[in-house]
């Protein structure tokens, strides 16, 4: 009985954690370290308490900046940007590495490298 127990509890530890909200995690700025898609490396990106998120890339000497929103559920993140009349969105699955790290993976397996800016 002990044992059915223990992984009973074991098991509901680990259903728990696996939906354990990570958002925390996220609000910040972070910058592109490297880029197997389309986000370029230096883009920084940031990820704001409310849902929203800004995205500025350089393109020589401009700079351009995307406003959006942004939901983390588990290790699914949605994003939707706005470039003037374009609309982006896009599905990344995202793993946390460490406390300043995180990498996103797109449908196509593309990975995205980022590293929290201080």
């Amino acid at each position: 009985m002990k044992t059915l127990l223990a992984a009973a509890l074991g098991l509901t530890l680990f259903a728990l954690s696996a939906k354990a909200d990570d958002t925390p995690k996220l609000l910040a700025k972070w910058e592109v370290t490297k880029s197997t898609g389309d986000t370029p490396v230096g883009a920084v990106v940031e990820f704001a308490k409310d849902g929203k998120m800004t995205a500025t890339i350089k393109d020589g000497d401009k700079e351009l900046k995307l406003d959006g929103t942004y939901k983390l559920d588990g290790k699914k993140l949605n994003v939707k940007l706005t470039l003037g009349e374009q609309k982006i969105d896009h599905d990344f699955t995202i793993t946390f590495k460490g406390d300043d790290g995180l990498e996103l993976e797109d449908k196509d397996k593309k990975i995205d490298t980022l590293k929290k800016k201080k």
